[in-house]
């Protein structure tokens, strides 16, 4: 029986990192998914222990989230409910959000690599997807001139993840601005992805200019700083007529009841981070120097929890050979313009960091 799906699904291979599952060699570490090792704040526990079981028979209402992420930002901007669309982790938010861009003809423009999944959505959707590529001449460090040059007024939408994912590098504030300015004036809508944003400073983000840029849309998670990736929750920061639009393009029932509890008492713990970052800044700092003469580091925020590690030879399969050092990895051939030679790491707990740390003292002299 032959079925009136659409073609494009059947003929398209979708990229994406997360559906890999590989065995590590007894000892072996993972350093592959991007939420943080160090798990969620403890604080929270009392708050599931106490949730009343017959709350899970009824639909989510809770406003403990919007109420968390309201009173979370306040020092940046002052958001209302109207401000805010929850969602089923930031890759929900991704694709609400394109489907209301999602127009014959369409074109984006991002950079690469970025976020995997964002462009093979794009793609998915029929848009037209164009990218300004990080170059290795240049250790792969954003140049905001040749993004401004691009941003033209053909395009409907620009996608920027801030912090980079892979490489954890930061784009300044300042730069998102000329950015937002830039879009304003050619009638585009910015995406500013901020999925590792807590490894960030928060003044940093681009929501302090949601009020002064009705072509900003935000997008945050609790996956990875808050280490609650199994919650799923997610959200999206933008203009009230912005988020009336995507309310119509999904259910209105995103996200738990329980999951929006525990996300609104994960955003009163401010200081559960700050601790980690400077863990992982120490890492990215030792494996900086310790990276032979044959490995290297792209541009990155040491703050961050991940980035991007790449071989001098091409034919290496750095993913490869870090599985056989007991590490799991995001390979380099997941994002565009990249191959095999290249992997994201993301820093291990500081007991864990002694088996990544050999892993590239040894290949990186090989």
């Amino acid at each position: 029986m032959k079925l009136k799906i659409r073609k494009e699904l059947c003929e398209m291979e979708k990229n994406s990192y997360a559906s890999d599952q590989i065995v590590l060699p007894e000892g072996g570490i993972d350093c592959s998914e991007g939420c943080n090792p160090y798990g969620y704040p403890e604080g929270i526990l009392q708050v599931a222990r106490a949730f009343k079981s017959e709350r899970f028979a009824p639909y989510p209402h809770s406003m403990a989230a919007y109420n968390g992420i309201c009173a979370y930002w306040k020092s940046q901007c002052f958001l209302k409910r109207d401000n805010i669309m929850l969602t089923d982790g930031s890759i929900s938010a991704i694709y609400i959000i394109n489907n209301i861009f999602n127009v014959k003809g369409a074109k984006v423009l991002g950079i690469a690599p970025q976020f995997t999944d964002f462009g093979a959505n794009i793609r998915l959707l029929g848009m037209e997807y164009v990218s300004v590529p990080l170059r290795r001449e240049n250790n792969f460090q954003i140049d905001i001139e040749e993004l401004l040059d691009k941003i033209t007024g053909d395009l409907s939408l620009l996608y920027i993840d801030n912090p980079n994912n892979p490489t954890g590098q930061v784009v300044d504030s300042k730069d998102i601005e000329r950015i937002l300015k830039k879009a304003e004036d050619c009638g585009v809508c910015v995406i500013v992805d901020e999925a590792y944003g807590d490894f960030m400073p928060k003044d940093n983000s681009a929501v302090k200019f949601l009020a002064s840029y009705e072509n900003l849309i935000v997008i945050r998670t609790l996956s990875k700083g808050f280490g609650l990736a199994g919650l799923r929750v997610g959200y999206i920061l933008a203009a009230e007529n912005l988020i009336r639009c995507m309310y119509k393009m999904t259910n209105p029932y995103q996200v738990g009841e329980i999951s929006r509890e525990l996300a609104g008492a994960a955003l009163t713990v401010e200081n559960h981070i700050a601790d980690h970052m400077e863990n992982f800044a120490r890492q990215k700092r030792e494996l900086r120097e310790n990276l032979g003469g044959e490995l290297r580091m792209a541009e990155t925020c040491d703050t961050v929890s991940i980035c991007l590690i790449y071989h001098q030879d091409s034919k290496v399969d750095l993913h490869r050979r870090f599985i056989e050092e007991g590490v799991l990895t995001v390979p380099g051939a997941e994002f565009d313009e990249l191959n095999s030679s290249y992997v994201r790491v993301r820093m291990p707990m500081e007991k864990d960091f002694p088996v990544l740390l050999k892993a590239v003292k040894k290949i990186g002299q090989e």
